[in-house]
C-alpha cells in the first residue's frame, strides 16, 4: 500500500512539475523605454526586451546586410536562454519589419500581457485590439500599423510581429 501512495505522489509531482507552461519574464518597462528612446525609437522592442532581460546563448547568425550605402543588417536570428529564438527580417525595399519569436510552450495570458506592455511603450495614434480568441492583436481598422499573432503548437509557441504598410 505504501508503494501505491508513493507512486501516486510521484505521478502527481511529475504532472504538476513538468506540465507548467513557460511564463514570459516581466518587462522592465522603464528600462526598455529608456533604451528605445536612446535608439531614436528605431530598434525593435521585442529585441530590446530580449537583450535587456535574458542572456544571449550566441551571437547573431544568418546575418544579411542591405546592399546600399550604409550596409546595415537587414536580417538575422539569435538564440536566447530558455530556448527562445528571435528572427528579424526587413530586407525588402518596400514593406515593413517581420519578427518571429519562438518560445517554449508558453502560457497565452503571459504572452498577451507581454504584447500589451510592448504596445504601451510604443503607443501610436493607431489603436489595436485583440480578436475574440486573443491570438491576434492588430489595428482596429486592419490598416497600417503593427500586427501581433500568437501561434500555439504542441511543443512551442510563436509570436509573430509585423509592422508596416
Amino acid at each position: 500500500m505504501k508503494r501505491y501512495y508513493f507512486s501516486l505522489i510521484l505521478l502527481l509531482i511529475a504532472f504538476t512539475g513538468f506540465s507548467q507552461e513557460f511564463q514570459m519574464p516581466q518587462i522592465k518597462t522603464d528600462q526598455i523605454q529608456d533604451e528605445y528612446e536612446k535608439a531614436g525609437y528605431s530598434d525593435d522592442l521585442i529585441y530590446l526586451y530580449l537583450t535587456n532581460t535574458l542572456d544571449s546563448v550566441e551571437r547573431k547568425k544568418e546575418v544579411i546586410f542591405y546592399d546600399y550605402p550604409d550596409y546595415s543588417i537587414c536580417s538575422f536570428n539569435q538564440d536566447f536562454e530558455y530556448g527562445i529564438n528571435y528572427s528579424f527580417e526587413q530586407c525588402r525595399e518596400a514593406g515593413g519589419a517581420s519578427i518571429v519569436m519562438i518560445l517554449p510552450k508558453t502560457d497565452r495570458q503571459s504572452l498577451v500581457r507581454f504584447v500589451e506592455e510592448l504596445y504601451k511603450i510604443d503607443r501610436t495614434e493607431i489603436e489595436n485590439e485583440w480578436n475574440t480568441e486573443q491570438t491576434k492583436f492588430q489595428p482596429k481598422d486592419k490598416g497600417v500599423g503593427c500586427y501581433f499573432q500568437i501561434i500555439e503548437q504542441e511543443k512551442c509557441t510563436m509570436l509573430k510581429n509585423y509592422c508596416g504598410c
